[in-house]
């Protein structure tokens, strides 16, 4: 089974664990052992194996999913859930006096909220897998010619991408809908590589590539058009629907902790994004030189401005 995605979830293991030990104290403390003649195995049973199986659940969600807000939601409904359970369990031990009865009237309540917050998570999970769906039927129709796809990151390769220019710029042309190219440079990615190997690259692309995927629509297509930049293609897209999709990138990128091999370091990727939108009047030439002519600027802009808030 690999684990892989524990590591990055420390914050929330220590959540579970001061929680379980918050509730087990608060139960103790309130009230007094239950003599064993009066335990009922068979609720001790069922109550106890439901509680334990939230765990079990939480666990899963924690080796294999990747930091960000829907592993979060998963955890946090399914840990209201737990609380319910084991103060219910709790109860089959704890016999409470006047004073502390108030536990048992309210231990139901924890559970509707992460059923609601568990359904809400649900349904980004869902989101989420059709979009990777969506993104892999699209690779396997023409995973056969490995001139349209890039091997490292599973993304469409170059020559794709400037055969869906071409489509696209006739589309636009005669229909007089814009669309949006957007390039994404990954910052000193040459010197991650000579400091930790072409293979944590690779890594680093194929990560990179998922963000990406992850935060664009269907009929979007996103390709790793070089070394260290990738271009996505936004079909009937203005500029500004380009920029939100940028800010989804570039909050997503903020959140995944990279770590290489065993180090206990994590590395936070930075990237410059820049998009330009098109009309359709533009050669596919053109359009590629404008690209990368922004993004020049972009980067020399965003050098500017952090060598000014050093001085």
């Amino acid at each position: 089974m690999n684990t892989s995605f524990i590591k990055y979830h420390s914050p929330l293991l220590i959540i579970l664990c001061f929680t379980l030990a918050a509730v087990i104290t608060t139960t103790f403390t309130l009230g007094d052992l239950k003599p064993s003649a009066e335990f009922d195995y068979a609720d001790v049973l069922g109550e106890g194996g439901m509680t334990l199986m939230t765990l079990v659940w939480i666990a899963f969600i924690l080796i294999s999913r990747p930091r960000g807000k829907v592993t979060r939601w998963l955890f946090s409904g399914l840990l209201l859930m737990n609380i319910s359970m084991l103060l219910d369990f709790m109860d089959e031990f704890i016999i409470y006096p006047e004073s502390g009865t108030w536990i048992t009237a309210i231990e139901s309540m924890p559970a509707p909220f992460g059923m609601i917050i568990m359904s809400i998570a649900l349904y980004h999970w869902y989101q989420e897998q059709m979009t990777l769906n969506a993104q892999l039927r699209r690779t396997e129709r023409v995973y056969r010619d490995h001139n349209l796809t890039d091997f490292i990151t599973g993304l469409y390769s170059a020559k794709y991408m400037k055969q869906q220019i071409k489509h696209q710029l006739l589309y636009s042309k005669n229909s007089h809908k814009p669309f949006t190219l957007m390039m994404i440079d990954i910052c000193q990615f040459d010197q991650f590589n000579r400091q930790h190997g072409h293979q944590q690259g690779d890594n680093l692309l194929r990560e990179i590539g998922q963000v990406i995927t992850m935060n664009i629509r269907d009929k979007d297509v996103a390709c790793r058009y070089a070394s260290d930049r990738f271009i996505v293609l936004l079909p009937d897209a203005t500029s500004d629907v380009a920029r939100k999709f940028a800010e989804h990138i570039e909050n997503s990128l903020a959140n995944v902790a990279f770590k290489v091999g065993s180090e206990q370091q994590t590395h936070y990727q930075k990237i410059t994004l820049c998009s330009k939108e098109f009309d359709g009047t533009q050669s596919n030439y053109q359009i590629i030189e404008q690209l990368n002519l922004k993004m020049e600027v972009t980067k020399q802009q965003n050098n500017s401005s952090l060598s000014k808030q050093v001085a």
